[in-house]
Formats: structure tokens, sequence, C-alpha cells
């Protein structure tokens, strides 16, 4: 394989070729600049319309339009949409697309093999080209469009001919008919264009032209009496005035127009006759993008006049291209290449994208039997690279690594590779057997395992490694120590203190730590901190329970950083305890640390990149040049340069720190559709040009769909958005998504979305309106209104309150005047009768005689008592003498004894709950509205029993009235004076009445006044 960056290739191996059933490493082959591409792809099952693209082009916005044979489509990195010609509609553009242009407002001008139309940006609609003035075509017409000059008009291929059009009066001139429907223009937009290149039938015009008339038509690779120069031309590349390159069927030809010579390139390795079909310039390079018939993409130096590198369909790459017939190349302003693959669709890759170097893939191995699964790597001091694998033995490289110097253990599975003190290596194998490596002799020799104690069957060995000094391994068994003896024996020495203190000896690994201590780890059960010391591990403690494998450490400062089955952990040598939170949350295989004492970790899950400072990580997959995902223990190692290596299940990845940045294009956020209300709005236009929405109350449910217009790695691109004014809370997203806002409120809001890569920012200004009721116009005319309501409610009640005022009046007058009259009656009908019955007695009898036999004085005495007890009941009626002097109580006390006299009613009267003293208008409210129910109650109610209560309780005082009488429908029966009087009295003292009263059940009457109101003031007030 290959890598991108020049100086770290001229390290590293390239290619791998089988010598004596291994491969070699072209390591010092890195002269070479062959980029590592990993396509991308975009078939019809990701929506693309048709599987041939005929037209590239990415606009301002970031969107890649391509035309198809089937309709026009604009892809984003993520999402495909189709525009597609229907007969019901002649704004489309065909479905024949044949090229893309972009004009200054970013309007796009697209041809077709039926009609030429204009994509207005804004409005996100097709407009028809109006051919006025100079030029009459029918419809179904092929167009091309190709340049646009500094007016502004636009240079066209219309139905047979090369056309100049002029949108500002729809006036058309003609050009030139020397044009197969391409056309290549030397200079970028918006300049004088003097001459342009035609594709014809066969070869290429080159037509020189005064602005608008044609000057001049040169003819190259057509017509000749040669057959082998007659060309089919696809592309060209104007590299100057005088040096086309043109991709024809015959190969890439270089062609001088003012000496008329060229040269031909068609032949790559073992390929001959190349049929080249398109071409792109390298951005910053002396090279050309080729595109092929059958070959693939190949590159093209300009310079040395070589292609230098091949890509190709291979059907265990899904990284490859999808197939080897390219059609068109495109490379957009962010060196984004797409590819159009003829019957698949659309392969994309960027240019300027890390990848890491991949080495020992399969499918650069010629043995068949050759397993690249790599599972342990040392770099011993010689400069040599020691890489073992799982299944297909040992691969020595030698000093440059330019190639292997060795390949040992053809079938057999390394496990353990320990240099030694003087140089010599052991090595373990997968079946348990040893042999040691003499750097002197460059050769292997087989070592017999013995233990100093008897044990059962082999011993598993799980990890041998150098503690000072000494040499250790972790066994099923225990911890041994490792000697060398002679008649080449390998002695396991078993340490029996440590052993014994650890509760089940199954040790896993072995990690040493700082001041000469170490952690010794039983097989997923627990750590335990162990100190060396005359050869020997002291004991010291438990450190906690791991459930987990070990599977690297490494030492930063004063930190241990362990790579685990359950994640990356750190450990504490002062407080001798694992942190509890897990830095990288993935199965780590193995840990090696940059310069920069930032950490690299192998994993299940790809390559870690874990920043020690910010403890930022990184993530690395297949798609940044991983030969896997799953990396293996112990199969990393750093190499000279500051370099890193990991093998993992499909070879090896060299890595360099410093140039391994996860590489992010320049990207804007765009808004791909709005809608409102869960609808499209029709007032809206182009979600991508929209900049602000303004919206009626009841259109605030908004739903925006954004896209990050990245075509490296959309899904994980970050993307911050914030709505301003309604909750302002920033919410952090990965790759396109849709936001909805449900049932916003009336105000002004703002949209932000953040690319927190390129720190660009899409705006999108919302206003929704405040509904009619919140309006300041609706407000002021309701406070306008309310005002001559409140004035007209005020006039009607002052009218009203001097009408209840007047009727007051009038009832009072009427009530003064029903009292004089009832007074009137009771001294005309009791005490003018008595008095005119004695006047009568006295004038009819003989006076002399009633005064002798003392009859004048017993009728005078009986008549002026009768008379004065009638006058003293009137008084007492009008205002009692005894409410005045002795209060409530006793003046109803001498009312109801009065009454009861009489015979014809008995009341009863209960004042025990009454306590307090009243005012003198309470008191006499309270006395008349009585006097007034017990008047009501004889006239009208025959009953034979009133009763009567009154009591003062929680603040209140409160008079109970009952009768046994026939009662009566209260609602409904006619107020006399009696009713009258009780309910203006009750008025006046502010209390509350309610009269219950049904025919046939008697009347019930409750009297509530808050006794505040009423109470007699203290003396000491």
């Amino acid at each position: 394989m290959c890598c991108i960056n020049l100086s770290f290739c001229s390290r590293l191996p390239k290619r791998i070729c089988g010598i004596l059933c291994f491969f070699l490493i072209h390591l010092s082959g890195f002269a070479q600049t062959k980029p590592t591409l990993l396509f991308k792809h975009l078939t019809l099952e990701d929506g693309l319309s048709d599987p041939t693209v005929q037209a590239l082009h990415v606009d301002r916005d970031g969107f890649l339009w391509m035309g198809t044979e089937n309709g026009l489509n604009r892809f984003d990195g993520k999402t495909c949409i189709t525009y597609k010609k229907n007969n019901r509609s002649t704004a489309f553009p065909g479905n024949y697309i044949t090229n893309i242009i972009e004009d200054k407002k970013g309007d796009l001008v697209i041809g077709s093999q039926s009609n030429l139309v204009k994509y207005n940006r804004k409005q996100d609609s097709f407009i028809p080209y109006n051919f006025k003035k100079g030029l009459k075509l029918n419809e179904n017409y092929y167009s091309f469009p190709f340049y646009i000059d500094k007016q502004e008009d636009l240079w066209v291929y219309l139905a047979g001919n090369v056309y100049k059009h002029s949108s500002k009066d729809s006036t058309t001139k003609y050009i030139t008919t020397y044009s197969n429907g391409y056309q290549f223009a030397p200079i970028t937009f918006y300049n004088k264009l003097d001459w342009f290149i035609s594709r014809g039938v066969k070869g290429i015009y080159i037509n020189k032209t005064d602005d608008i008339k044609e000057e001049h038509v040169q003819e190259f690779f057509m017509n000749s009496h040669n057959e082998a120069l007659n060309s089919h031309i696809s592309d060209v590349y104007i590299a100057s005035d005088s040096v086309l390159w043109l991709a024809g069927d015959k190969g890439l030809i270089k062609l001088n127009t003012k000496t008329k010579t060229y040269e031909r390139f068609n032949t790559y390795k073992t390929s001959k006759n190349i049929a080249t079909t398109a071409l792109e310039k390298y951005p910053d390079k002396p090279w050309l993008f080729i595109g092929t018939r059958n070959n693939g993409l190949l590159l093209f130096d300009m310079v040395n006049k070589k292609f230098f590198a091949e890509y190709t369909h291979r059907a265990d790459d899904a990284f490859s291209l999808l197939g080897n017939y390219i059609r068109k190349i495109y490379i957009d302003k962010k060196q984004n290449l797409f590819l159009s693959i003829n019957g698949y669709g659309l392969d994309y890759t960027n240019l300027n994208k890390v990848i890491f170097s991949r080495y020992i893939e399969k499918t650069d191995i010629v043995s068949p039997n050759f397993e690249n699964d790599i599972s342990i790597m040392i770099k011993p001091k010689n400069g040599q690279l020691w890489c073992g694998t799982k299944t297909s033995g040992l691969l020595i490289y030698n000093q440059d690594l330019s190639k292997p110097v060795k390949h040992e253990f053809l079938k057999l599975g390394i496990s353990q590779l320990v240099e030694l003190n003087n140089g010599n290596i052991l090595t373990g194998l997968a079946n348990g057997n040893f042999f040691i490596y003499e750097t002197k002799k460059q050769n292997f020799t087989p070592l017999k395992a013995v233990f100093s104690e008897t044990l059962n069957g082999k011993v598993q060995i799980n990890q041998i490694l150098k503690f000072g000094s000494d040499l250790l391994a972790a066994t099923e068994y225990g911890v041994a120590k490792v000697i060398f003896k002679q008649k080449n024996e390998l002695y396991f020495e078993m340490d029996q203190g440590i052993n014994r203190a650890i509760p089940w000896p199954n040790i896993q690994t072995i990690v040493p730590t700082i001041g000469g201590k170490a952690i010794i780890q039983s097989y997923y059960t627990a750590l335990y901190l162990a100190d060396w010391k005359d050869g020997r591990f002291i004991f010291k403690k438990e450190i906690g329970k791991s459930p987990y494998g070990i599977n690297g450490s490494i030492t930063i400062g004063n930190a241990l950083y362990l790579a685990t089955t359950s994640g990356l952990l750190k450990y504490n040598p002062i407080t001798n305890t694992i942190e509890k939170s897990v830095l990288i949350d993935a199965n780590c295989s193995s840990l090696l640390a940059d310069q920069n004492k930032n950490l690299w970790v192998g994993s299940n899950n790809g390559l870690y990149f874990y920043n020690t400072k910010n403890n930022n990580q990184t993530r690395y997959t297949i798609g940044d040049g991983l030969q896997s995902m799953v990396f293996n223990p112990n199969a990393a190692i750093a190499l000279n340069n500051h370099l890193l290596t990991f093998g993992g299940i499909n070879g090896i990845n060299v890595i360099d720190p410093a140039k391994s940045n996860i590489y992010t294009s320049h990207s804007k956020p765009q808004i791909t559709e709005i809608l409102i209300n869960d609808q499209i709005h029709p007032g809206i236009g182009n979600p991508i040009t929209t900049t602000d929405l303004e919206l009626q109350h009841d259109e605030n449910t908004i739903t925006i769909a954004f896209s990050t217009m990245d075509f490296i790695d959309p899904a994980q691109r970050k993307i911050v958005y914030q709505m301003i004014g309604y909750d302002n809370k920033k919410v952090s997203v990965s790759g396109s998504n849709s936001i909805r806002f449900p049932n916003m409120p009336s105000g002004k809001f703002k949209l932000v979305i953040t690319d927190v890569y390129s720190k660009e920012k899409t705006v999108l200004s919302i206003f929704i309106g405040a509904p009619f009721w919140q309006k300041t116009w609706f407000i002021v005319f309701c406070v306008v209104a309310l005002a001559i309501i409140s004035l007209i409610a005020l006039y009607i009640y002052l009218r009203w309150v001097k009408y209840l005022e007047v009727l007051q009046l009038r009832q009072i007058l009427n009530f003064q005047k029903a009292e004089r009259k009832r007074i009137a009656d009771d001294l005309h009908d009791e005490l003018g009768l008595k008095l005119s019955t004695l006047k009568h007695y006295l004038l009819a009898g003989d006076i002399n005689k009633m005064i002798d036999g003392g009859e004048l004085r017993r009728l005078s005495t009986e008549y002026i008592d009768s008379s004065v007890n009638v006058l003293r009941n009137t008084l007492i009626s009008l205002s009692p003498q005894t409410l005045d002097e002795n209060g409530l109580v006793t003046a109803m006390e001498d009312l109801i004894a009065s009454i009861n006299k009489l015979g014809i009613i008995k009341i009863h009267f209960d004042h025990s709950g009454f306590t307090v003293a009243l005012k003198s208008t309470p008191e006499y409210a309270i006395y008349r509205i009585c006097q007034e129910l017990i008047n009501n109650t004889i006239k009208h109610a025959q009953a034979k029993n009133i009763y009567i209560v009154i009591i003062n309780r929680n603040e209140r005082l409160i008079v109970l009235y009952e009768d046994d009488g026939k009662g009566y429908d209260y609602n409904n029966v006619k107020r006399g004076y009696g009713l009258f009087n009780i309910e203006a009295l009750v008025k006046a003292i502010r209390a509350e009445l309610d009269m219950d009263s049904e025919k046939g059940k008697g009347v019930a009457v409750t009297i509530s006044i808050n006794l505040k109101r009423i109470l007699k003031p203290k003396a000491n007030d």
C-alpha cells in the first residue's frame, strides 16, 4: 500500500511480495508519492437516480449536483435528492443531463438532451431559457452550456452549433458549427473568451474567436490518412495556450498546438493500449488524474511523463472503486475527489485526508497459506523489527526495514518475544516451546523448559517480561523467575512467597510501577501490590477486584495507564487505587505513548488517540486507513523517528502522531428543509437561501432540517445549534439532523447552527407575530373601549344609585306614611274611641247623680287608664324606653311578656349565647325586625309558637326566628309593609338575611351581622 506524506512514506514499507512463502515490505521505495485513497460510494440504493453520471458540479453552498442519464441529483454527503423531468412540466431540466455550470448569483445553468434551463437558487425552481431573437428552437433540443464571459453572456452549444446568448435582451448570436456537443474553455469565467476547444466526432477543434465572430478553426486527430492517429477525445486538460493533455481512446495524448507535435502514453505495468476517458489536474502537484475505460483511475506525472499509481476495483476491499470504467472526474475547492463510475454511480474521497499506512495486507500476500494476524512485535537494539503471527511464524526485518531477512516457524504461532540484556531474544511459540535466538550466531536454539516444582501438564505461560535485571514469568501456577542454565535449559523458579499469599495464583500479568513495586493480577480476579526485594516479591495488599484482563500498560509522569478488556484505566501509585472513571470505553488491547505524552490505544473497535492533558479522545476506523478494526495484545511497538506501529488481524498500521489529525473540511452547515406546522410553507422558497422567517401567530410549530455539508464523515461531524430568545440552550448533535420546535410563543428568535470544527455558522431569524388580541392597536382599542364602557357604566351606576336613593327615599316616605297611618289608626281606634265613649257618657248622663254615686270617678278612671295604656303601647312601639335604658334583651323580654299575656300565641326567647353589648342603632333594628316578624306571624301564620334565639359566635351576631305556622312562598309572596320594613332594616345595618318558608312548614329566618361593626365601644376606649 502507500501513504499520503512524502517524508513519512520514505521511511516505511510499501509492497509485499512472496519470498519463501513470506512477503517483502519495500520500505525504501517511498520516494514514490502515490496517495492512499479510500473511496465512499453513492449508488442507486442510496437514492441516486441513475448509475451513469454525466456531469458534476459543486455549488457555492457546498452541494454536489450530478447530471445523470435519468435526472438531476443533489447530494450533501448524506442525502441524495432527485429532480426529474415529467411530462406535465416544461420547467424541469431534461432527464439526460449534459453539463452544469454556475453564474455569479449562484444560479445553475443546466444543459440536457432536451432543453436548457436555469435553476433559481432563491426559489428552488427551474426556468427555461427564452430564445426570442436570433434563434428559433423547437422543443427537445440538445444543449451544452460551457462558459460565462465578462458581460455575463452564456456560451452554449445548441442543436448543432455554438452560440452566445445574452439574458439581458434575449439575443442569441451564432459562433461556430465546428463542434460535437462538448466544449472546453481555457480560462476561468467572467473573462473575454478568445478561444475554446470543441470535441469532434474524431479529434478536437480549436476555435479562435473575436468575442463573437469565429476567426479560425484548427483540427487535430481527425480525418487523418493514418487511422492510428484518429482518436475519439473524451476530455481535455489545458496546461497552457499551446500544450493540451487529451483523454482519448488511443490513450493519454500530450499535444503541442504550435508545433503540432504530440506524445502518446497508454502503457502502465502490464497494461497496454489503455483507453482514457477523463482528466483532472491534481491540486498543487504536477500530476493528472486519468480516468480509463478498463483500468480504473491512474495517476500521471506530467514532469516525468509516467504513470505511477493505479486505483482499481477490488472485490475484497469495500474502499476500492466500484468499477474500472471512469466517465467523469471532478475536484472541488475543498479537494473532494468525485468519480463517475460507469454503470455503478459515484465514488468520492478527499485528497487531504490523512490516511494511516497499511502493511502486510492479505491482498498483498502471494502465499495463500500465510495468515497476517499479527500477535506480537518487538524492536531489538540492532534496529530490526520482529513480527510474530498467530499461525504463520516469525518475520524479521533488517535494520533499515527495507526487507525481511528471516522467516522462521512458518506454520507456527508466536506468543513470546523478549530481548535479553545480552542482545539475544527469547522466543516462545504458541505450542509452549521456547527458542533462544543468538544474535552473534544468527540462529535459533531450542530450549527445554524446567520448573522448580512438579506441575500438572504443560504449563500455560501468560507473560514473560524483564523486571530490572531479572526475567520473570506470569504462569497459571504463579510468579516464576526465569533463569537460563547450561545444556539449553530454561528454568522457571516458582516464587513460593508471593504465590502462597495470593488466594488464586493463576497470574495473568505483572505490571511494573514506580519505586520497585509491581501490580500482580490473578486471572480476571484481583489486583495485588507487591514490593521487589532481594530477587523476590513481597506481598503488600490487595488493591481491588479486576474482572477484566490487562493487555498493556505505560507510565506517564506519576500515572500508570492500563489497557484492559474493560477499557482504558488509570492507576494512582500514591493512593494505590484505580480511578473509577473509564477513560476509553472499549476493549483495549495495546497501548503506546507518543513524544507529546499522549496515548494511542489499539482496541477491538478501532484505534484511539487519547490526549492526557485535556482528556479528549479521537477514534480512527477503517475509513482512515486502518487495516482492520481489531488490534491484538502485545502487537504494538514504537519505531524510529517517533513512528508507532500497531498490529492486528489484518497486518500492520504505521502511524506518524505528528501528522495524524483527523481531517475535517471547512464546511458550513446548510438548512435543507423548513416545515411550518409540519407542512411545507409555500412562501418560504429555497430553505438554503432563506435567512428570515415571518410567520403568523398560529404558524408556531417549526421543523428545520440541516446538513453538515461534509463528504468525508458527515455522520460524525459535530454541530451545535441554539434558538436564541426561546430557551437559549446550546444543543450538540452529530451529523445531519432535524430540529422541531413545537408551539413557539410570539416574538423574535434566532436559530444559530454552528459547525464545531470550522466555526462556520448558519443563522435563521424568525419572527412569529402576536395574535390580534396581543397587538398594540388592539390593546389600545381595548383600553379606549374599556374606558368608554367604564364611563358609560359609571354613568349608569350613578343614575342607578340616584334611582335607588330616590326609591329608598320614596320607600322611607311610604314607610313613614304607613307608620303614621298605623299610629293614627291605633290612636283613632283605641284612644279616640275610649275618649269619645267617655265624652258620650259624660254628656248623656246625669253628672250630679254620677258624681254622687261615684260612677263618674269609676268610668273616668277606667277609660283614662285604658287610654293611657293605648298611648303607652303606641309610644313603646315607636321607641321603647326599655331598649334605650336596659338594652336589647330586656326590651325583647318586655315585648314578649306583653304578647304572651294576651294568650293568643306563645313566644320562646333564648338569649343565653348573647354576651356582648351592641350599639343603639343595631339594637333598635333587631328589635324592630323581631317586632315585625312577630306581627306577621300573629296576623297571617295561625301559629301557636314562636322561637327566638340571639347568640354571638365567631365574630358574628346571629338572630334565629322560627314559627310553626302555615308558612308561605317567600319568592312569590306579595311584599307588604312588614316584609319591606324587615328588608329595609336589614340593609340599614348591613346584615345578611335568609328567609326559608314553605306552605305548611312555618317560617325560619336567620339574620347574621358582622359583630365588629355593631359592638358598643368599651368605656376606656
